[in-house]
C-alpha cells in the first residue's frame, strides 16, 4: 500500500512539478488515508455490534465499466431495500468517521453543493448519489481505480492491481476481510441486511469473492467491446484532464499510458471468458447477462436475476422495473465519445483484439452506435 502511494508522489513531481497535483498526493491523499484508517479502527471500540453482522448472499455485479452496470447496479438499488453505499459513505466507510462527517455532509445537501465532479468530465460524481462498492478498495490500494488514475502514468507494471486472483492467499483474505468490514458497517448503519454491490474491476478477483462468499451470486454484465473500449476511454480521459490536466502528459507518457488501458480492457474481458470457457465460474452462481437484454428486453433480464440470486422483489421494485424497461425504447446515449484514433486504436484492432468476446458471446463485431 505505502509503495503504491509513494510512487504516485513520484509520478505527480515528474509530471506536474511543484503545485496542485502534487499537494494533493502527498497531504490530501495522507491525510484522507490516514484519517480513514484512524476511525475504522475507532470502531471496534465504539461500535463493536458492526462485527457479529454476516454478509449473506450478497449480488455482485461485474462487467467491464460501461457496460451497463450503473445501470444495473441503480435500478435493483432503486427502492431503498439495500445497504447501498453513497458516495460519501465511501470516502468515509467508518462509522466513526461518519459520526462527525454527516453534520458537513447535510449541510452540503441543504446548499445544493455536492457535485464533487460534473458530468462534462464523462462521468458525475456527487456525494449524495450512490455509487459503486469497488471504489471501497481504493482504501486499502488494491483495485484497477489506482491504475486508471496518476499510478497508470507511471512507467511500472502493477499486474497485481489488476489480478487479484493472483495475488498472494494471504494478501487476497486481507483484502477481503477489509472489504467485508465495510459491508458490515455500513449494514449496521442502514439497517439493511442484503448488499447488492457493483464491483465492475473485482471481475478480476471472481473467484476470491467466491471463495470468501460461499453464497454469493454473480452477474457478469457484456457489451460489445467496440461501445465499451471507446466510451471508457473517452472517460479516462475527460476525467485525468478535469483533475490534473492531460496538456502537461508527454506525448510518449500518454500513448504508454493509453496502450497499458487497452491492454487491461483485453485482459478483464479475457478472464472472465478464459473461466467461462474452461468451467471455472463457480456453478449455478454466475449469470451472463448481454447489455442488448438491459435495453430491449430488462424485464426478461430482471427475471433471470430474481431465479439466479433468490432476490424477492418488492412490488414497489417490480414497477419500477417495468417503468423503466418502457422508457429504454427511447434510449440515447448523453455523453460524448472521443473518437478512437485519439487513443491510439482502431475499430479493426478492436475487431481483432476482442474476437472471443464476439464469438462467445453472439455480440456483433461491426460497431452499432447506442
Amino acid at each position: 500500500m505505502f509503495k503504491y502511494y509513494l510512487r504516485t508522489i513520484v509520478v505527480s513531481w515528474k509530471i506536474y512539478g511543484f503545485g496542485r497535483v502534487l499537494f494533493f498526493s502527498i497531504f490530501v491523499e495522507a491525510l484522507l488515508r490516514g484519517f480513514t484508517f484512524f476511525t475504522l479502527f475507532l470502531d471496534n471500540i465504539f461500535y463493536r455490534k458492526y462485527k457479529n453482522i454476516k454478509v449473506e448472499k450478497p449480488i455482485f455485479i461485474l462487467g467491464h465499466p460501461r457496460s451497463g452496470t450503473t445501470f444495473l447496479h441503480n435500478i435493483l438499488t432503486s427502492t431503498d431495500e439495500t445497504a447501498v453505499f453513497k458516495t460519501w459513505h465511501i470516502l468515509f466507510p467508518a462509522l466513526t468517521a461518519r459520526l462527525f462527517i454527516k453534520p458537513l455532509i447535510n449541510r452540503l445537501i441543504r446548499k445544493g453543493k455536492t457535485v464533487l465532479v460534473p458530468e462534462s468530465a464523462g462521468h458525475k460524481t456527487d456525494l449524495n448519489q450512490v455509487d459503486e462498492e469497488e471504489l471501497l478498495f481504493l482504501n486499502n490500494y488494491d483495485t484497477q481505480f489506482i491504475t486508471i488514475g496518476l499510478l497508470g502514468l507511471d512507467e511500472n507494471e502493477y499486474s497485481e492491481l489488476h489480478f487479484q486472483d493472483k495475488q498472494p492467499r494471504s494478501r487476497r483474505m486481507k483484502s477481503m476481510k477489509f472489504f467485508n468490514g465495510c459491508l458490515q458497517r455500513h449494514m449496521l448503519y442502514t439497517g439493511k441486511r442484503r448488499i447488492i454491490a457493483q464491483t465492475h474491476f473485482s471481475t478480476m478477483r471472481i473467484k476470491t469473492l467466491a471463495e470468501y462468499y460461499p453464497d454469493a451470486k454473480f452477474i457478469f454484465v457484456v457489451r460489445s467491446p467496440h461501445q465499451t473500449v471507446p466510451s471508457f476511454f473517452s472517460l479516462l480521459h475527460k476525467a485525468i484532464d478535469y483533475r490534473w490536466g492531460l496538456k502537461k502528459i508527454p506525448t510518449e507518457v500518454l500513448n504508454r499510458y493509453n496502450k497499458k488501458r487497452y491492454q487491461a480492457m483485453i485482459d478483464l474481458y479475457r478472464y472472465f471468458y478464459d473461466l467461462d470457457t474452461n468451467s471455472e465460474l463457480p456453478p449455478g452462481r454466475v449469470l451472463t447477462l448481454p447489455y442488448d437484454k438491459l435495453l430491449k428486453d430488462l424485464v426478461s433480464g430482471f427475471e433471470e436475476i430474481c431465479a439466479l440470486t433468490g432476490l424477492e422483489p418488492s412490488k414497489e421494485l417490480r414497477d419500477k422495473v417495468r417503468k423503466q424497461a418502457a422508457k429504454q425504447k427511447d434510449f440515447k446515449r448523453k455523453h460524448k465519445v472521443m473518437e478512437l484514433e485519439q487513443f491510439g486504436i482502431t475499430r479493426e484492432m478492436i475487431t481483432r483484439d476482442f474476437a472471443f468476446v464476439f464469438e462467445r458471446y453472439g455480440i456483433a463485431s461491426e460497431h452499432k452506435d447506442s
